[in-house]
């Protein structure tokens, strides 16, 4: 079975490339750069760069190998340990920041990218490179009034009573009281990780928690078109959200009407060619997208996966892609990240019916979570193997504690950082 996982997985990958992708939208023609229908002349421009995410860094060489010396100024902006050996020209610069919680150099970066673009002018054309991860590796906050305007102005379909009163409550955690507070200076590192681990554990879509992270950020929710004035952005958007809205990815960085964005790769090219790599003649399986807007709660969508895949004729592939959430409680100890207790609660599922089956949840960054596996490989032998070594599936699943289970086991899927980022696949596979 592993040959076909492997398999799977890599065709998954590879089409949703960072480097490949920036190729297959943008050509110079000339000095002409084509984006699609968007023609650019680039004589006497001033060319900018920002590279955002945990994808950065693959989109940011692809546009120097495509531009190399046009490029002025270059700034990639990545999560730890994504960088590498990777290295740029002298006029590029490169920041590793924190996820899925910012840190200081979240700030400093976010400061980094508020300076680059304060001389722009209309020869300015800024090519934005975005990816998920970005609302964390990049913070610019605004004032505390801003943050106070979204606590007391009325709930919306955006900001709801619920994310009013989580931020409330993150803040009173941390003793912050808004009412003290300088209202002119800029909301504080603490109160903005108060508020992210928060918003990260309530089990909010993430479309939720990016409106409200847009709200209380001056480059979030278009804030970076807005700072480039009379100059051009052109927004390439490796999107890692559900139905690829541009104000949700990476809290809209670039959703502006004066912005060209263009989708340059998404989740259904990724569950498109682990069906096409199931589906060939020499696998001799029948695969299915059954969707790629997953989302709810993980361990729920993990029963319902596993019992989809026990109906099914054998020689079946079903394909899903999404991102779901976990609820987590106060003061919650677990380690694991949605994939990995989705895959906890398949298991022992699966563990109920005496049908060969296998689901392999993966987070397509190579990173579930605060952890370093991508997910997990289950089948309907998981919960017994655990058993006999001591383990008790269904109390790690209650604890959401999937990450030591399944390292005990030795059924993590740990892939390293992947360069790309398209949110999960799950894949179920009846034999």
């Amino acid at each position: 079975m592993k040959p076909l996982i492997d398999r799977l997985i890599a065709a998954a990958l590879a089409a949703v490339n960072p480097f490949n992708a920036i190729q297959n939208h943008l050509r110079l023609d000339g000095e002409d750069l084509v984006i699609g229908d968007c023609v650019i002349n680039l004589t006497d421009k001033d060319i900018r760069c920002i590279a955002v995410g945990k994808a950065s860094v693959p989109m940011a060489r692809s546009i120097h190998e495509l531009l190399g010396s046009r490029i002025d100024r270059g700034l990639v902006i990545t999560k730890y340990n994504h960088l590498k050996d990777v290295k740029f020209p002298a006029n590029w610069e490169t920041i590793e920041s924190a996820h899925p919680v910012p840190d200081d150099l979240s700030l400093a970066a976010g400061d980094r990218v508020w300076e680059i673009l304060a001389d722009c002018t209309e020869r300015t054309l800024v090519l934005a490179c975005i990816s998920g991860g970005a609302s964390s590796l990049v913070v610019a906050p605004r004032d505390w009034n801003a943050l106070h305007e979204l606590l007391t102005s009325s709930p919306t379909a955006e900001i709801s009573q619920e994310t009013q009163q989580l931020i409330r409550a993150s803040l009173s955690s941390q003793s912050i009281d808004i009412n003290t507070v300088k209202p002119t200076e800029n909301i504080s590192l603490q109160a903005l990780q108060a508020i992210g681990t928060a918003l990260l554990g309530s089990g909010l879509s993430i479309e939720k928690i990016n409106a409200a992270r847009s709200q209380i950020d001056r480059l979030k929710g278009g804030g970076l078109v807005e700072r480039v004035g009379a100059g051009k952005v052109i927004g390439l958007i490796l999107s890692d959200v559900i139905g690829d809205p541009i104000g949700a990815i990476a809290s809209g960085l670039t959703n502006h009407p004066r912005a060209h964005n263009v989708l340059v790769g998404n989740n259904f090219q990724a569950c498109q060619a682990v069906e096409k790599a199931a589906g060939s003649p020499e696998m001799v399986y029948q695969p299915q997208i059954m969707t790629t807007k997953w989302d709810g709660e993980a361990k729920i969508r993990g029963i319902e996966i596993a019992r989809r895949i026990i109906a099914a004729p054998s020689k079946t592939v079903l394909i899903y892609g999404g991102e779901t959430t976990v609820n987590l409680p106060e003061n919650c100890t677990g380690k694991g990240g949605r994939n990995t207790e989705l895959g906890l609660a398949a298991a022992i599922e699966l563990a109920k019916y005496n049908v060969p089956a296998w689901i392999i949840t993966l987070a397509t960054d190579g990173t579930d979570g605060p952890t370093d596996a991508a997910g997990a490989i289950v089948n309907e032998t998981t919960v017994d193997r655990a058993l006999v070594i001591g383990l008790d599936a269904k109390m790690a699943l209650d604890r959401h504690d999937s990450y030591p289970f399944f390292q005990e086991l030795g059924d993590l899927h740990i892939i390293g950082a992947t360069g790309t980022n398209v949110a999960d696949i799950t894949i179920a596979i009846r034999p």
